[in-house]
C-alpha cells in the first residue's frame, strides 16, 4: 500500500500529537508506515482476499483504517474520496459498516483538534483541566468542524474526563483541609495556584458535600 506523501506526512504528525496525550484520550493511532497490516479483517482478508463488495452494507474501498478505539476496538478510518477526507469511526456489532460518526472534517482538522487539548493541558506526566473547560473545548471543536460529533469526542476524552474529576476531588479535599485550618480563599488560591473564582468553587463544593 503505497499512500500520497502528503496524507502520509499528515498522519505521521497525527500520531505524534496523540502520543502526546496518550493517557487522556480513548484512541490508539496506528504507524502510518505499516498501516496496509490493519487493512486486515477490514478491507482484506488473512489470505489477501478482498472483503470489499457491492452490498451498501459492506466494507467501502475508499476507507482507511488509521486507528481505533481502545476500549471497544472500533475503527477509525479516513474516507479517502471524500472532499478533505474525514475521518470517522464505525462501529462494530450493529450489523453493517455504515453505523458510527465522524471525529474531524479532515486529518488536519483532527490534528488541530488533539493539539488544542495538549496546548491546554500543557503537561504530559499531570491532568490540570476542569470537567468544565474540556466541555467548553469539546465545543470549541464541534463549532470549528461541522463533520465533528461531540458524543463521539465525549467518549474520545472520556480518560481526560476521568482524570479531571479526580483531579477536582482532590483539589476539594485540599481546599476543604486549608479552609478548616484557618487559612483565607485568598490565600488558598494563591498556594494551590488556582484563579480566586475556581477556588471558592472548589470550597462551596466541599461544604455542599458536608451537607
Amino acid at each position: 500500500m503505497r499512500l500520497d506523501a502528503e496524507l502520509l506526512k499528515q498522519l505521521k504528525q497525527l500520531k505524534i500529537v496523540s502520543e502526546q496525550l496518550a493517557a487522556w484520550i480513548d484512541v490508539e493511532m496506528f504507524d502510518p508506515e505499516y498501516l496496509e497490516r490493519e487493512q486486515l479483517g477490514y478491507s482484506i482478508d488473512l489470505e489477501g482476499n478482498s472483503l470489499i463488495h457491492d452490498e451498501e452494507e459492506s466494507w467501502q474501498a475508499d476507507w482507511l483504517v488509521i486507528g481505533q478505539m481502545k476500549l471497544t476496538g472500533d475503527p477509525m478510518i479516513i474516507e479517502t474520496a471524500e472532499p478533505g477526507q474525514p475521518v470517522a469511526v464505525l462501529m462494530h456489532g450493529m450489523g453493517d459498516w455504515h453505523a458510527g460518526s465522524y471525529l474531524a472534517g479532515s486529518v488536519i482538522k483532527f490534528q488541530v483538534a488533539l493539539q488544542l487539548i495538549a496546548q491546554r493541558n500543557d503537561k504530559q506526566s499531570s491532568w490540570k483541566i476542569t470537567s468544565m473547560e474540556l466541555e467548553r473545548i469539546i465545543t470549541e471543536i464541534v463549532s470549528a468542524d461541522n463533520y465533528a460529533d461531540k458524543d463521539l469526542w465525549e467518549s474520545l476524552l472520556d480518560p481526560a474526563f476521568q482524570a479531571a474529576r479526580g483531579m477536582e476531588a482532590e483539589l476539594t479535599k485540599q481546599v476543604l483541609m486549608m479552609s478548616q485550618r484557618g487559612m483565607s480563599i485568598k490565600e488558598i488560591a494563591d498556594m494551590l495556584q488556582l484563579p480566586l473564582k475556581e477556588a471558592y468553587g472548589y470550597l462551596k463544593k466541599a461544604k455542599e458535600l458536608q451537607g
